[in-house]
């Protein structure tokens, strides 16, 4: 075997240990690229001055453009998510960075930019040593994790619900991780039904109750409740007329 191929097996074997979209098992048949293209960057407009939303839409659109084959326009939104999180949280940016750095040593390793892609694994270990926990284990991981399952297909977002649960647990007051949860509930109980009492409407007030200017949420908890009250009319209508 040449040294060559060894380097390549070698940094194989610590790529697959990653938390990132690349070991996330988000499966190209899965997905509707341009769609989700679409949607990602609308995303980023709208997270205008609000850079740790942006970040996150840089990493995913940067995953995208991978799987289309524009290894060079992925690098690019992988250094803008980068750069977002190193403005955004200055000092307390590492464990927000695990994710973008996973991606970008992978992409580097798949346009065979070995040494960079080194580079990104030896930043990746020290954030480690800083942070003994398993990085499937931080909450700044399964957030974004939670995030991508949402985002990417209908397909994930019982993982996305199993992912936000987790990251609720270890960082109860969080109000991203808490919003992920609620909605990725909201989607998993569509066309179920639905009781004043159901995991999605106990945990959208949970996620209002943390960040009570969340409109998005209050505009789901309305939406539920309605779609609630419908049901217990019909259900109390059938009772009568029997």
């Amino acid at each position: 075997m040449s040294e060559m191929s060894l380097i390549q097996g070698s940094l194989k074997m610590k790529l697959d240990q990653l938390e990132c979209h690349f070991t996330w098992d988000l499966k190209k048949d899965d997905i509707d690229l341009p769609n989700l293209l679409s949607r990602l960057k609308e995303q980023d407009k709208l997270e205008l001055g609000r850079e740790e939303g942006a970040a996150r839409a840089q990493c995913s659109l940067g995953y995208v453009k991978f799987l289309l084959g524009h290894e060079n326009e992925a690098l690019k939104h992988l250094l803008r998510s980068e750069e977002l999180i190193k403005e955004n949280l200055s000092e307390n940016c590492d464990k927000t960075l695990m994710v973008t750095y996973g991606n970008l040593a992978w992409t580097n390793y798949h346009m065979k930019n070995y040494t960079e892609s080194e580079s990104y694994l030896m930043k990746l270990q020290k954030i480690n040593e800083t942070f003994p926990t398993e990085s499937s284990s931080v909450p700044e991981v399964l957030g974004e994790k939670g995030w991508a399952y949402l985002k990417f297909s209908c397909k994930y977002y019982d993982k996305a619900a199993e992912v936000f649960q987790k990251a609720v647990e270890l960082d109860p007051e969080n109000s991203e991780w808490n919003a992920g949860y609620a909605i990725a509930l909201y989607r998993t109980e569509a066309g179920t039904s639905c009781t004043v009492n159901s995991p999605a409407i106990k945990q959208l007030r949970q996620a209002i109750d943390i960040n009570p200017d969340d409109d998005v949420l209050r505009v789901l908890l309305g939406l539920k409740l309605l779609l609630c009250s419908k049901m217990l009319k019909n259900e109390s209508e059938k009772l009568v007329e029997t």
